[in-house]
């Protein structure tokens, strides 16, 4: 069949073309903007202001190269040759040592989302994960607690090291399944890099630069299901790695249970006789695969013997039976844990005060946060909507789009409902399957309208550049420790003002964190700010244990005294009223401190030298 000449698009897919441009132009015009405004409402779309001037105005500049029509069709050959590379063995392995560098280049020394520093503390300290975290599934505890301690005991890694080499893995792995996805909906030359693009390079990329938690894995597995799904939808093929994808989600995490409408439904089309496929892969073949950018065109695709109407073999049989058993063992413990610990995102207090969780869905902040959350993680998530409305059916590959559209509902359905407690800006870990599960649709929409307006080729340079420009701004800003900070406090001191527990437990952070690396000043500051809406004991000793370091005694005493009036038996509190008052000169209260503080703790090397230099030679605890 010829090939349409330059320009020759029918109306649905020019409006389809258009309307990519439109969205491309749209996202960068709003972070070029937003890097001026003082203000936290477009959280997702301002990170550019938090990024070094090089890499934030450079990376701006080069996804507004791929806008421009000359400029992308001069680039479009090139990526077109690339995308046919990733069609082989050799380049899905090259874009995987590539993606595994990427992450290594670019370790996060923020530590600001979710419990990442309690994550790398457990580590760290070798406590005990059925303690600290006894919601977590075997596969999880495996991953991020007895794996790095492992590695931590050996000295091969320290903790965060240890993260950072598995996360460098699995980034691997992500672009093996994103190259994985352009081959399985059959793309070559352009179309197919954009679209591999589309399911790598997203804000879900920082869960792989040294944060240790189950859903930088939840990123693959939906990612591996998305992949193997269309293959089974399309071929027949891939049904045992998607059976077991979805068995490893449900040793994982609980949210893998989100996986199970989408699995089914692979495993349900999968199981139909080639025959019944035999027309859409003689389409795909034809007129309906004809590559975007130049490019090979695509072999029909099929197993030996041809398309025969023969019942499933052992492979579908064993991948069926294999998901079936892998939810009957892990559904009980799945439920039991849902129903004690999940309660406390779904409903908590607030959102009961709020009048339940269908008004608190979309209350206050949330609709903006929501909107951060989707352009962050998922950056051309927000063209989803008007490529599917203008791009119409696509009869020949309408199961596939719809199978991920179900992968996707229960992950992007649950956003409303989900309360994390430190809020969508900190906690959007919880969210990135959501994130990548939206990519791979945005992905399959971007390579269909590529598909249809093969004049428009030009359109994957402006996606593959935009896409990637965004992602890499995320991994330079949370490897920045100076403005990522910065920007934290920005979420406290600018608008729109978080609640009251947010601003506790983020004020919390950045007392933790600028204490860890000796910026006592901002670490007092910001747990002063902390204990005005969280006076906990843990919190009032570490802003004192802050003054003490900026030898500010008086203000350290009082701090300590507050601590010991809530809890008396607080042997640091006395610890660090003993030292404050021997500042002060005030021999009396050191005394009284440091022998409360022997009885507590009998033979304390602080205690014993502070009654030295009282001049008193016994240990109270030892008469």
């Amino acid at each position: 069949m010829r090939r349409p000449a330059e320009g020759a698009v029918s109306p649905p897919a020019e409006r389809a073309a258009t309307a990519l441009w439109v969205a491309l132009a749209t996202l960068l015009v709003a972070r070029c903007g937003l890097a001026f405004v003082p203000s936290m409402w477009f959280w997702g779309l301002n990170v550019q202001r938090f990024v070094a001037p090089l890499p934030a105005w450079g990376l701006w500049a080069v996804a507004v190269i791929g806008l421009l029509p000359p400029l992308a069709r001069a680039l479009t050959p090139q990526l077109a040759r690339l995308g046919d590379e990733i069609a082989r063995p050799r380049g899905v392995a090259i874009m995987a040592l590539l993606a595994a560098a990427l992450v290594l280049a670019f370790p996060d020394r923020v530590r600001f989302v979710g419990d990442f520093l309690l994550r790398q503390g457990t580590v760290e300290q070798a406590g005990l994960p059925a303690t600290l975290f006894p919601q977590a599934l075997p596969l999880d505890v495996f991953l991020h607690y007895r794996l790095p301690i492992a590695l931590v005991a050996a000295r091969v890694f320290d903790a965060n090291a240890a993260a950072r080499a598995l996360g460098s893995l699995e980034a691997a792995l992500l672009a093996a399944l994103a190259c994985g996805f352009a081959q399985a909906l059959a793309l070559r030359g352009a179309a197919a890099i954009a679209a591999a693009s589309i399911v790598f390079f997203g804000g879900v990329l920082c869960m792989f630069t040294g944060f240790s938690k189950a859903f930088a894995e939840m990123v693959l597995l939906v990612a591996a299901v998305g992949v193997f799904g269309v293959r089974a939808v399309r071929e027949g093929r891939g049904l045992l790695p998607l059976a077991l994808a979805f068995a490893l989600g449900l040793t994982l995490h609980r949210s893998a249970l989100g996986l199970v409408p989408a699995a089914g439904l692979a495993l349900a089309w999968g199981w139909r006789p080639r025959a019944s496929r035999a027309p859409e892969l003689a389409r795909d073949a034809g007129r309906g695969a004809e590559p975007a950018g130049g490019g090979r065109r695509p072999r029909a695709t099929g197993r030996k013997g041809g398309a025969t109407g023969a019942p499933p073999g052992a492979a579908p049989i064993a991948a069926v039976a294999l998901a079936v058993a892998a939810l009957a063992v892990m559904l009980p413990r799945i439920v039991s844990t849902m129903l004690r610990w999940d309660t406390v995102h779904i409903s908590p207090p607030e959102v009961q005060a709020q009048g339940g969780m269908l008004r608190a869905a979309f209350a206050g902040t949330r609709p903006a946060d929501m909107l951060g959350l989707v352009t962050a993680l998922s950056p051309l998530a927000v063209a989803i909507p008007p490529l599917a409305l203008l791009l119409g059916r696509v009869p020949a590959r309408g199961r596939e789009l719809a199978l991920l559209a179900v992968l996707a509902a229960p992950f992007v359905l649950s956003v409303p409902l989900l309360h994390p407690a430190q809020g969508l800006y900190r906690d959007w870990d919880d969210f990135a399957a959501a994130g990548e599960a939206l990519s791979l649709v945005a992905a399959w929409l971007v390579a269909e309208t590529l598909r249809a307006a093969p004049g428009r080729a030009w359109l994957a340079a402006a996606v593959t550049l935009g896409v990637a420009a965004a992602a890499l701004q995320w991994l330079a800003h949370f490897a920045d420790l100076e403005r990522g900070l910065q920007r934290v406090e920005a979420f406290m001191t600018e608008p729109p003002r978080r609640s009251d527990a947010e601003r506790g437990k983020t004020w919390d952070y950045l007392g933790i964190r600028n204490l860890r690396i000796g910026r006592w000043d901002a670490a007092a500051r910001s747990f002063s700010q902390a204990a005005e809406t969280a006076p906990s004991p843990r919190i009032l000793l570490e802003w004192g244990t802050a003054e003490l370091r900026l030898a500010r005694w008086a203000e350290a005493r009082d701090i300590f005294r507050r601590v010991i009036a809530g809890s008396p038996d607080e042997a640091n509190a006395w610890q660090g009223l003993a030292a404050a008052a021997m500042e002060l000169g005030d021999r009396e209260e050191a005394r009284r401190a440091t022998e409360t503080l022997l009885r507590l703790r009998p033979g304390d090397p602080f205690g014993r030298q502070t009654l030295e230099r009282l001049g008193a030679g016994r240990d109270p605890a030892a008469r």
